[in-house]
């Protein structure tokens, strides 16, 4: 208990409401207790919700992640802790703040960091690595202010807390499940179990001025550099196999060798990019595979120093600048700061070889199929399926042979897709073809000329190519009708619901009020007694939660009321109330 009291700074603390509401500031020189503090972490305060103020050194980090934010899901806190971990902070946990569902996610630390210095670091790794520090998307904490107090942040444990598995971010234990011993007990566990070093931090620090210098230094060059006379190649389309003899020239001329695994097309078609940018439409995506292969081997011949292995976040800043310096207007995605564009750099610049991608360190780098995508295209499939069998259903109700053109026609899919689902036409084309005059291929139209044509190339009469028989068509007519006539009438139930719910509610709360007294001391206690029982009857009925809180509210005010009036009368010489 001591040691959870002593994790955080007493003076210029925050609280607000348990029936909600904003944040409120204490004065400076008001003390938070730690009577205070046991009885918010335990779910027991009568009133408030406690936070505090960064401290001039602390034991912990929180990097806040609100409900709505665009890191509010999985793959992107795998970025942030993965981001952490390569920075050196490899321990930290995850946390449910409250009933909203937003995220802490804490980094603790086995003695205290300066906390300016710590928010400092943070931040710059955070926004060296492609993140957005910003109120309501990606906070840190602690966050001391240079001429104010600075923000503050929830204390942990109290009502909504809930202990979080980093890596499915399913619910671990909801903080209503713990006794205020075991919920204090599992943090501190977390604190000394899953603390970082002052090395680890200190290795941070260094990772960070790393970065820096690299970026900064990438953005010199870059801006800087001009185009060389001589080692340009134009591009040019290359047929499949064929090798490109120029580049091979020009790669040996500068390495003297080839160095291995190097393409050597790709390399001179990303100094090219790398020098003047694009010069085109369409070439964003051949721009970003061979600026990382030029960059990732270097360029001796311009003095670029080769950013390979364990330097992907260089690679990575160093595309992202030479497309927003030298785009030339040609890419729309970069104009706009697309994040499409964005994902495609990362995965780029994070690319690695058959022979590295099993290691656990780089498995974070395999080339994974998103969930999403996968339950997509299973959905496109099983459309396209039922759409070719409805349509073969359709021919075969009405006796019509049918072409792979007609098929795709009714379908509405491509010929591609029919190939890939042959088991469920093909039977039934060979089998209303058979004992029909057709054609032997389906060339798209007939080739016929005035007394050319043979009896085997006639088309169909005209009464075979009746689409759909009036009757069905009037029936299916008839049958849309009625379901936009039952579903105009489900909206109208639901919206007369709810008007009726707003009536409801309003009424309700303007019989509370016609009864309640602008000032409960204006009136007796036999009044308030009075008062207390209709509104615990009426309790029961509110039409909400908003009228259940504001009607519970009322309720305590009217016991205060009358508690006050009782210790009034049972002071020495103050006759008590008669009756």
């Amino acid at each position: 208990m001591a040691e959870f009291l002593g994790l955080f700074h007493r003076y210029g603390y925050i609280y607000k409401s348990k029936f909600g509401g904003e944040w409120f500031s204490a004065q400076e020189k008001w003390c938070l207790s730690d009577t205070e503090i046991l009885k918010a972490i335990a779910c027991e305060h009568p009133k408030f919700i406690l936070g505090t103020r960064a401290a001039k050194a602390s034991r912990f980090a929180v990097l806040d992640i609100d409900a709505g934010s665009k890191y509010h899901n999985s793959k992107s806190l795998e970025k942030l802790v993965a981001t952490l971990s390569a920075a050196g902070l490899k321990e930290s946990r995850l946390y449910r703040s409250s009933f909203s569902g937003g995220w802490h996610l804490y980094i603790f630390f086995e003695e205290p960091i300066s906390s300016k210095d710590l928010r400092r670091q943070l931040v710059r790794l955070l926004e060296l690595t492609g993140f957005v520090v910003a109120k309501g998307v990606l906070e840190v904490f602690p966050c001391p202010g240079d001429r104010s107090l600075g923000n503050g942040i929830r204390l942990p444990l109290q009502e909504g807390f809930a202990f979080l598995d980093l890596a499915t971010q399913e619910v671990r234990y909801e903080r209503e499940e713990l006794s205020p011993t075991k919920a204090l007990e599992t943090f501190i566990d977390h604190l000394n179990g899953c603390a970082n070093s002052w090395h680890d931090f200190h290795r941070m620090r260094a990772y960070v001025e790393r970065l820096t210098e690299s970026q900064q230094q990438i953005t010199t060059d870059i801006q800087e550099r001009s185009v060389r006379q001589g080692v340009l190649l134009p591009f040019k389309r290359l047929s499949k196999g064929e090798p490109d003899s120029s580049a091979s020239d020009i790669v040996f001329g500068v390495f003297q060798a080839l160095p291995p695994g190097m393409i050597s097309e790709n390399w001179v078609r990303g100094r090219s990019y790398y020098q003047v940018g694009l010069t085109g439409p369409s070439q964003r995506a051949d721009a970003l595979v061979c600026l990382s292969h030029y960059l990732f081997y270097g360029d001796p011949e311009n003095r670029l120093l080769p950013l390979g292995y364990g330097y992907d976040q260089e690679r990575k800043f160093a595309i992202e600048k030479i497309l927003e310096l030298k785009h030339n207007g040609h890419s729309r995605e970069i104009t706009r700061g697309s994040g499409d564009a964005k994902e495609q750099i990362e995965r780029v610049s994070a690319w690695l070889p058959l022979r590295l991608r099993g290691s656990a360190e780089h498995q974070r780098y395999e080339n994974k199929t998103p969930i999403a995508w996968q339950r997509n295209s299973a959905n496109l499939k099983a459309d396209a399926r039922a759409r070719i069998a409805a349509a073969v259903s359709e021919f075969e109700s009405d006796g019509l042979s049918f072409s792979n053109r007609d098929l795709a026609a009714r379908a509405k899919c491509s010929t591609d897709t029919l190939y890939k689902h042959q088991d469920l036409w093909k039977s039934a084309q060979s089998k209303l073809r058979s004992g029909q005059s057709c054609l032997a291929a389906d060339p798209g139209e007939y080739n016929v000329v005035v007394g050319a044509d043979s009896q085997q190339s006639s088309p169909h009469s005209q009464s075979q190519f009746q689409v759909m028989p009036p009757g069905r068509l009037a029936a299916r007519r008839i049958v849309d009708e009625l379901k936009l006539r039952q579903l105009r009438l489900e909206k109208q139930i639901k919206k007369d619901r709810r008007i009726q719910g707003r009536v409801a509610s309003d009424t309700w709360q303007e019989r509370i009020r016609s009864i309640t007294p602008a000032d409960f001391s204006m009136i007796d206690v036999k009044e308030i007694r009075k008062l207390l029982a209709v509104y615990l009857s009426a309790l029961p009925t509110s039409p909400d939660e908003d009228a259940q809180v504001w009607l519970a509210s009322l309720i305590a005010t009217a016991k205060s009321r009358l508690i006050s009036h009782q210790l009034c009368y049972s002071e020495p010489g103050i006759p008590p109330e008669t009756g």
